[in-house]
């Protein structure tokens, strides 16, 4: 009788542990289908199975296109710029994982290929706030108009780590690997390693 009340007690402290647990992701898991369902509306193309997080921020989503299966984790910014005068398109293929605070801001094109997957707190941006002339600077940031300076291309299956940073004009090869806090300022050859700042080839993947 005394095993089977231990028994009893283990189970019962296993499913106090184990159920808030499950019972929680099923509530997040909920949410992500609520919100989805809700902005999905808001994009130029949303593609199948694919889901936004809560918190995720959305500006002019019309310019934006997900493709099959892509999750945009919480607290995410998708940013489309049609204020710049230009014609903004961002497109973001099938099986994407965006990492929590990343950021993508588009002024003229960003592209982000089937199987990318990023670390948290990534920035991918085809545009700054003024051309960095003298003239500028008498102008604050905030109010200099928005010039891409040229398009982003992230191929597919590209690893991109925690903190780092896609410059304008950049091009990232099929398969390549860019490290943690590396700051990408020209394109990177396929099946590459790069890593710091600028970001350099430390590594050749065979």
């Amino acid at each position: 009788m005394i095993k089977y009340v231990v028994s009893l007690c283990v189970f019962l402290g296993v499913c106090s542990r184990v159920l808030p647990v499950q019972l929680s992701f099923l509530w997040y898991c909920v949410k992500r289908a609520i919100i989805t369902g809700r902005q999905k509306i808001q994009f130029k193309h949303f593609g199948r199975q694919s889901l936004l997080a809560p918190g995720v921020r959305l500006f002019s989503a019309r310019h934006i296109s997900i493709g099959d299966c892509s999750s945009i984790m919480s607290h995410c910014v998708l940013e489309a710029c049609p204020d710049a005068g230009l014609f903004p398109e961002m497109i973001i293929g099938d099986n994407v994982s965006l990492g929590e605070y990343s950021h993508i801001t588009c002024a003229r094109k960003v592209v982000i290929g089937d199987g990318v997957l990023t670390g948290r707190f990534v920035l991918i941006t085809d545009n700054a706030h003024g051309n960095s002339s003298f003239e500028e600077t008498e102008i604050s940031p905030l109010d200099r108009q928005v010039y891409s300076k040229g398009a982003v291309v992230v191929e597919k299956n590209v690893w991109i780590g925690d903190k780092a940073t896609v410059l304008p004009g950049v091009s990232i090869g099929e398969g390549a690997i860019i490290a943690a806090n590396a700051v990408v300022t020209k394109d990177v050859p396929a099946y590459t390693v790069v890593a710091g700042c600028p970001a350099k080839v430390i590594k050749r993947i065979k």
